[in-house]
């Protein structure tokens, strides 16, 4: 096991000690699991998607049922922008933010 020293206020170790104290373990054993579950969680944190991160911030919801009926199978999302690109008329962004409106 490696170690890492490292320099804290004094109330910051204050509050770890109590803490540490108060579940029955060192201040050395509680500070490492500490760092270790905040480790994993950021790394859980991080593998979500952009569109996960979003739907729980409440961003995004799911297409409407007539949306999905307008959804032509195969056909890719760049062949989509490939087909807008040619006809010389407003990108996919343009479209949408058009779409949506003017923001409040």
């Amino acid at each position: 096991m490696s170690t890492i020293v490292i320099d804290l206020p004094l109330e910051t170790y204050r509050q770890i000690k109590e803490q540490a104290d108060r579940a029955g373990q060192a201040p050395e054993t509680f500070t490492r699991e500490l760092l270790e579950a905040t480790l994993q969680a950021r790394t859980a944190t991080q593998r979500r998607t952009t569109r996960q991160v979003l739907e729980a911030a409440g961003r995004v919801r799911p297409l409407s049922e007539t949306l999905r009926r307008r959804i032509i199978p195969g056909v890719t999302l760049d062949e989509v922008r490939a087909a807008l690109n040619r006809a010389k008329g407003p990108s996919l962004s343009q479209i949408i933010s058009e779409q949506r409106g003017p923001k409040p």
